[in-house]
Protein backbone atom coordinates (compact mmCIF):
# COMPACT_ATOMS: atom_id res chain seq x y z
CA UNK A 1 0.00 0.00 0.00
CA UNK A 2 1.47 3.40 -1.00
CA UNK A 3 2.51 6.03 1.54
CA UNK A 4 0.89 9.57 1.74
CA UNK A 5 3.36 11.85 -0.68
CA UNK A 6 4.44 13.43 1.97
CA UNK A 7 5.47 10.88 3.93
CA UNK A 8 7.54 8.62 1.71
CA UNK A 9 9.73 5.59 3.15
CA UNK A 10 13.25 5.53 1.51
CA UNK A 11 15.25 2.20 0.45
CA UNK A 12 18.61 2.73 0.82
CA UNK A 13 19.35 3.00 -2.97
CA UNK A 14 16.81 5.86 -2.48
CA UNK A 15 18.15 7.31 0.43
CA UNK A 16 21.57 7.53 -1.62
CA UNK A 17 20.43 9.57 -4.82
CA UNK A 18 18.62 11.98 -2.48
CA UNK A 19 21.56 12.72 -0.53
CA UNK A 20 24.00 13.06 -3.24
CA UNK A 21 21.29 15.48 -5.01
CA UNK A 22 20.70 17.36 -0.92
CA UNK A 23 24.82 17.51 -0.91
CA UNK A 24 25.00 18.93 -4.34
CA UNK A 25 23.14 21.56 -3.51
CA UNK A 26 24.41 22.29 -0.24
CA UNK A 27 27.46 22.82 -2.02
CA UNK A 28 26.08 25.25 -4.48
CA UNK A 29 24.59 27.25 -1.43
CA UNK A 30 27.30 29.77 -1.37
CA UNK A 31 26.27 32.43 1.90
CA UNK A 32 30.24 32.64 4.03
CA UNK A 33 28.29 31.80 6.93
CA UNK A 34 27.40 28.10 5.62
CA UNK A 35 30.92 27.56 3.71
CA UNK A 36 32.57 28.19 7.34
CA UNK A 37 29.86 25.76 9.14
CA UNK A 38 30.17 23.79 11.10
CA UNK A 39 33.03 25.26 13.54
CA UNK A 40 31.48 24.18 17.13
CA UNK A 41 29.53 21.43 18.46
CA UNK A 42 26.10 20.31 17.75
CA UNK A 43 23.29 20.73 20.36
CA UNK A 44 20.52 18.11 19.62
CA UNK A 45 17.19 18.94 21.88
CA UNK A 46 15.63 16.39 22.80
CA UNK A 47 12.21 17.52 24.40
CA UNK A 48 11.48 14.09 26.19
CA UNK A 49 13.45 12.68 29.17
CA UNK A 50 16.93 10.33 29.32
CA UNK A 51 15.72 6.72 28.09
CA UNK A 52 12.81 7.49 25.75
CA UNK A 53 12.85 6.50 22.33
CA UNK A 54 13.67 9.58 20.86
CA UNK A 55 16.88 10.40 23.67
CA UNK A 56 17.91 6.61 21.90
CA UNK A 57 17.45 8.10 18.10
CA UNK A 58 19.32 11.17 19.19
CA UNK A 59 22.40 8.98 20.59
CA UNK A 60 22.18 7.01 17.62
CA UNK A 61 23.02 10.18 15.91
CA UNK A 62 25.40 11.74 18.15
CA UNK A 63 28.35 8.60 17.23
CA UNK A 64 27.69 8.84 13.99
CA UNK A 65 27.80 13.09 13.42
CA UNK A 66 30.98 12.87 15.58
CA UNK A 67 33.12 12.73 12.49
CA UNK A 68 31.24 16.10 10.75
CA UNK A 69 30.85 17.97 13.85
CA UNK A 70 34.53 17.64 14.74
CA UNK A 71 34.15 19.49 18.31
CA UNK A 72 31.34 16.94 19.54
CA UNK A 73 28.04 16.16 19.44
CA UNK A 74 25.50 17.05 22.36
CA UNK A 75 21.93 15.76 23.43
CA UNK A 76 20.50 17.90 25.63
CA UNK A 77 17.64 17.38 27.18
CA UNK A 78 14.51 19.50 27.79
CA UNK A 79 11.59 17.06 28.61
CA UNK A 80 8.08 18.46 30.55
CA UNK A 81 4.95 19.77 29.28
CA UNK A 82 4.45 17.69 26.06
CA UNK A 83 7.97 18.67 24.63
CA UNK A 84 6.85 22.22 25.17
CA UNK A 85 9.86 23.12 27.22
CA UNK A 86 12.81 21.96 24.73
CA UNK A 87 10.12 23.29 21.92
CA UNK A 88 10.37 26.50 23.30
CA UNK A 89 14.13 26.78 24.33
CA UNK A 90 14.93 25.66 20.33
CA UNK A 91 12.54 27.89 19.24
CA UNK A 92 14.47 30.99 21.37
CA UNK A 93 17.82 29.75 20.40
CA UNK A 94 20.48 31.33 17.39
CA UNK A 95 19.17 30.61 13.88
CA UNK A 96 22.90 29.69 13.23
CA UNK A 97 22.42 25.67 12.92
CA UNK A 98 24.14 24.33 16.19
CA UNK A 99 20.71 23.90 17.94
CA UNK A 100 17.65 21.45 16.39
CA UNK A 101 14.96 20.39 17.82
CA UNK A 102 14.83 16.41 17.55
CA UNK A 103 10.60 16.70 17.47
CA UNK A 104 7.59 14.49 17.27
CA UNK A 105 3.95 15.39 16.45
CA UNK A 106 3.75 17.49 19.17
CA UNK A 107 4.97 20.25 16.69
CA UNK A 108 1.37 19.67 15.10
CA UNK A 109 -0.92 18.49 17.73
CA UNK A 110 0.13 20.58 20.84
CA UNK A 111 -1.60 23.66 19.34
CA UNK A 112 -4.43 22.37 19.57
CA UNK A 113 -3.83 20.61 23.04
CA UNK A 114 -3.12 23.95 25.02
CA UNK A 115 -4.01 27.28 25.40
CA UNK A 116 -1.43 29.43 26.03
CA UNK A 117 1.58 27.93 24.21
CA UNK A 118 5.05 29.92 24.29
CA UNK A 119 6.17 28.89 20.81
CA UNK A 120 4.04 28.63 17.25
CA UNK A 121 4.84 26.53 14.36
CA UNK A 122 6.21 29.42 12.19
CA UNK A 123 9.23 30.08 14.61
CA UNK A 124 11.21 26.83 12.94
CA UNK A 125 11.95 25.59 9.69
CA UNK A 126 11.72 21.72 9.05
CA UNK A 127 15.21 19.72 8.65
CA UNK A 128 14.12 16.40 7.87
CA UNK A 129 12.17 13.69 8.81
CA UNK A 130 13.76 10.60 9.82
CA UNK A 131 11.65 7.66 11.51
CA UNK A 132 8.46 6.83 11.77
CA UNK A 133 6.83 4.14 14.67
CA UNK A 134 3.52 2.94 14.53
CA UNK A 135 0.76 3.44 17.69
CA UNK A 136 -1.45 -0.04 18.05
CA UNK A 137 -4.21 -1.19 20.21
CA UNK A 138 -3.38 -3.79 22.28
CA UNK A 139 -5.40 -6.33 24.50
CA UNK A 140 -4.21 -7.10 28.28
CA UNK A 141 -5.23 -9.09 30.98
CA UNK A 142 -8.83 -8.21 31.65
CA UNK A 143 -9.56 -7.76 27.85
CA UNK A 144 -12.90 -9.12 26.80
CA UNK A 145 -12.00 -10.48 23.40
CA UNK A 146 -8.50 -10.16 21.44
CA UNK A 147 -9.83 -10.40 18.48
CA UNK A 148 -10.66 -7.00 17.14
CA UNK A 149 -13.27 -7.89 14.35
CA UNK A 150 -15.27 -9.19 17.73
CA UNK A 151 -14.52 -6.43 19.58
CA UNK A 152 -15.95 -3.68 16.78
CA UNK A 153 -19.10 -5.81 16.38
CA UNK A 154 -19.72 -6.29 20.03
CA UNK A 155 -22.44 -4.66 21.60
CA UNK A 156 -21.27 -3.70 25.26
CA UNK A 157 -18.39 -1.51 23.83
CA UNK A 158 -19.28 1.08 26.34
CA UNK A 159 -18.86 -0.89 29.15
CA UNK A 160 -14.86 -1.39 28.43
CA UNK A 161 -12.30 0.96 28.46
CA UNK A 162 -9.20 1.74 27.23
CA UNK A 163 -6.11 3.53 28.50
CA UNK A 164 -3.17 5.79 26.53
CA UNK A 165 -0.46 8.05 26.99
CA UNK A 166 -2.27 10.90 28.06
CA UNK A 167 -5.50 13.14 26.34
CA UNK A 168 -4.43 14.50 22.77
CA UNK A 169 -1.41 11.58 22.33
CA UNK A 170 -1.92 10.21 18.79
CA UNK A 171 -2.67 6.63 20.45
CA UNK A 172 -5.76 8.58 22.08
CA UNK A 173 -6.86 10.30 19.02
CA UNK A 174 -6.03 7.22 16.99
CA UNK A 175 -8.90 5.05 19.04
CA UNK A 176 -10.93 8.25 19.46
CA UNK A 177 -11.07 8.27 15.30
CA UNK A 178 -11.38 4.19 15.56
CA UNK A 179 -14.60 5.07 17.65
CA UNK A 180 -16.24 7.45 15.11
CA UNK A 181 -15.32 5.01 12.08
CA UNK A 182 -16.90 2.30 13.91
CA UNK A 183 -19.36 3.23 16.11
CA UNK A 184 -17.73 2.19 19.15
CA UNK A 185 -17.79 3.52 22.83
CA UNK A 186 -14.57 2.44 24.75
CA UNK A 187 -13.88 4.88 27.89
CA UNK A 188 -11.09 6.81 27.76
CA UNK A 189 -8.50 6.23 30.66
CA UNK A 190 -5.50 8.85 30.34
CA UNK A 191 -2.27 8.65 31.76
CA UNK A 192 0.67 10.88 32.70
CA UNK A 193 3.10 8.51 30.26
CA UNK A 194 2.80 4.93 28.52
CA UNK A 195 4.46 3.65 31.67
CA UNK A 196 1.66 4.13 34.11
CA UNK A 197 -0.66 3.19 31.64
CA UNK A 198 1.52 -0.24 30.84
CA UNK A 199 1.29 -1.00 34.44
CA UNK A 200 -2.45 -0.10 34.56
CA UNK A 201 -3.10 -2.79 31.95
CA UNK A 202 -0.80 -5.29 33.25
CA UNK A 203 -2.39 -5.38 36.81
CA UNK A 204 -5.81 -5.37 34.98
CA UNK A 205 -7.19 -1.81 35.81
CA UNK A 206 -7.42 -1.22 32.17
CA UNK A 207 -8.93 -3.97 29.54
CA UNK A 208 -7.08 -2.07 26.51
CA UNK A 209 -4.18 0.15 25.45
CA UNK A 210 -2.66 2.19 22.82
CA UNK A 211 0.81 3.34 22.30
CA UNK A 212 4.00 2.30 20.47
CA UNK A 213 5.65 -1.05 20.06
CA UNK A 214 8.66 -0.26 22.35
CA UNK A 215 6.33 -0.03 24.80
CA UNK A 216 4.77 -3.08 24.67
CA UNK A 217 6.72 -5.83 22.78
CA UNK A 218 8.60 -6.84 25.83
CA UNK A 219 5.66 -7.98 27.08
CA UNK A 220 4.30 -9.69 24.37
CA UNK A 221 7.13 -11.73 24.16
CA UNK A 222 6.54 -12.60 27.89
CA UNK A 223 3.53 -15.31 27.39
CA UNK A 224 2.70 -14.98 31.42
CA UNK A 225 1.95 -11.01 30.62
CA UNK A 226 -0.95 -11.73 28.19
CA UNK A 227 -0.35 -8.57 26.23
CA UNK A 228 -1.71 -9.40 22.66
CA UNK A 229 -1.27 -6.31 19.94
CA UNK A 230 -4.63 -6.10 18.05
CA UNK A 231 -3.96 -3.77 15.14
CA UNK A 232 -1.86 -1.10 13.97
CA UNK A 233 -4.39 1.99 14.28
CA UNK A 234 -2.99 2.88 10.77
CA UNK A 235 -3.69 1.59 7.04
CA UNK A 236 -0.36 -0.23 6.80
CA UNK A 237 1.16 -2.72 8.50
CA UNK A 238 4.42 -1.98 10.47
CA UNK A 239 7.50 -3.37 9.06
CA UNK A 240 8.97 -3.89 12.65
CA UNK A 241 6.12 -5.98 13.68
CA UNK A 242 4.79 -7.37 10.31
CA UNK A 243 2.73 -9.67 11.81
CA UNK A 244 0.11 -7.35 13.63
CA UNK A 245 -2.72 -6.21 10.86
CA UNK A 246 -3.17 -2.59 9.93
CA UNK A 247 -7.19 -1.41 10.13
CA UNK A 248 -6.69 -1.66 6.07
CA UNK A 249 -7.26 -5.25 6.57
CA UNK A 250 -10.10 -5.02 8.47
CA UNK A 251 -11.54 -2.81 5.53
CA UNK A 252 -10.77 0.19 7.89
CA UNK A 253 -9.54 3.66 6.34
CA UNK A 254 -9.29 7.14 6.74
CA UNK A 255 -6.91 6.77 10.13
CA UNK A 256 -3.44 7.48 9.98
CA UNK A 257 -1.88 7.63 13.88
CA UNK A 258 1.37 7.16 12.96
CA UNK A 259 4.05 8.44 15.20
CA UNK A 260 7.26 10.28 13.71
CA UNK A 261 10.41 11.85 14.84
CA UNK A 262 12.18 14.67 12.91
CA UNK A 263 14.54 17.63 13.07
CA UNK A 264 13.47 21.03 13.29
CA UNK A 265 15.67 24.62 13.29
CA UNK A 266 15.65 27.94 14.47
CA UNK A 267 13.10 30.49 11.42
CA UNK A 268 16.39 32.34 10.08
CA UNK A 269 18.16 29.60 9.80
CA UNK A 270 20.12 30.26 6.60
CA UNK A 271 18.55 27.65 3.99
CA UNK A 272 22.23 26.35 3.04
CA UNK A 273 22.67 25.35 6.77
CA UNK A 274 19.32 23.67 6.52
CA UNK A 275 20.47 21.71 3.94
CA UNK A 276 23.73 20.78 4.90
CA UNK A 277 22.35 19.22 8.42
CA UNK A 278 19.55 17.59 6.12
CA UNK A 279 22.70 16.11 4.05
CA UNK A 280 24.50 14.81 7.35
CA UNK A 281 21.70 13.43 8.74
CA UNK A 282 20.56 11.32 6.15
CA UNK A 283 23.68 10.25 5.50
CA UNK A 284 23.57 8.50 8.91
CA UNK A 285 20.38 7.10 8.51
CA UNK A 286 21.10 5.82 4.89
CA UNK A 287 24.07 3.57 6.98
CA UNK A 288 22.79 -0.42 7.39
CA UNK A 289 23.99 -0.34 10.84
CA UNK A 290 21.85 2.34 12.24
CA UNK A 291 18.86 1.16 10.11
CA UNK A 292 19.24 -2.19 11.82
CA UNK A 293 19.73 -0.34 15.16
CA UNK A 294 16.53 1.68 14.60
CA UNK A 295 14.17 -1.04 13.03
CA UNK A 296 15.54 -2.92 16.52
CA UNK A 297 13.86 -0.42 18.34
CA UNK A 298 10.69 -0.56 16.68
CA UNK A 299 11.77 2.84 14.30
CA UNK A 300 11.02 2.43 10.52
CA UNK A 301 13.81 4.76 9.02
CA UNK A 302 12.33 7.52 6.79
CA UNK A 303 13.79 10.23 5.18
CA UNK A 304 13.33 13.50 3.40
CA UNK A 305 14.10 17.00 2.38
CA UNK A 306 13.06 19.94 4.32
CA UNK A 307 10.62 20.80 1.84
CA UNK A 308 8.66 17.58 2.17
CA UNK A 309 8.88 17.74 5.47
CA UNK A 310 7.80 21.07 5.92
CA UNK A 311 4.70 20.41 3.98
CA UNK A 312 4.18 17.06 6.32
CA UNK A 313 3.94 19.05 9.17
CA UNK A 314 1.46 21.10 7.74
CA UNK A 315 -0.89 18.11 6.53
CA UNK A 316 -0.67 16.43 9.98
CA UNK A 317 -1.57 19.98 11.45
CA UNK A 318 -4.56 19.83 9.58
CA UNK A 319 -5.19 15.94 10.23
CA UNK A 320 -5.18 15.92 13.84
CA UNK A 321 -6.94 19.67 13.98
CA UNK A 322 -10.02 18.39 12.55
CA UNK A 323 -9.34 15.13 14.75
CA UNK A 324 -9.48 16.95 17.96
CA UNK A 325 -12.62 19.08 16.89
CA UNK A 326 -14.46 15.78 16.08
CA UNK A 327 -13.21 13.80 19.38
CA UNK A 328 -14.48 17.37 21.28
CA UNK A 329 -10.84 17.58 23.02
CA UNK A 330 -10.53 20.82 24.19
CA UNK A 331 -7.04 22.57 24.83
CA UNK A 332 -5.92 23.42 28.39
Amino acid sequence: MPLPTTHKLLTFPALQAALSLMVAMAAFAGPAQAQEYPSKPLNIVVPYPPGSASDLLARVFQTKLGAVFKEGVIVENRGGASTNIGTEYVARAAADGYTVLLQAPNIATNPFAFLNLRWKSSDFAPVGQLVRYSNVLVAGPGAETRDFKQLVASPNTAALNYGSPGTGSLSNLGVEMLKLKTGGAMQHITYAGPAPMMNSLLGGHIQYGATNPANFMGHVKDPAKKVTPMVVLGTQRDSTIPDVPSLADFGISGIEAYGWFGLLVPAKTPPAIVARLNAEFMKVLAMPEVRAKLMSEYMEPFGSSPEEFGRFIAAENRKWGDAFRAAGIKPE
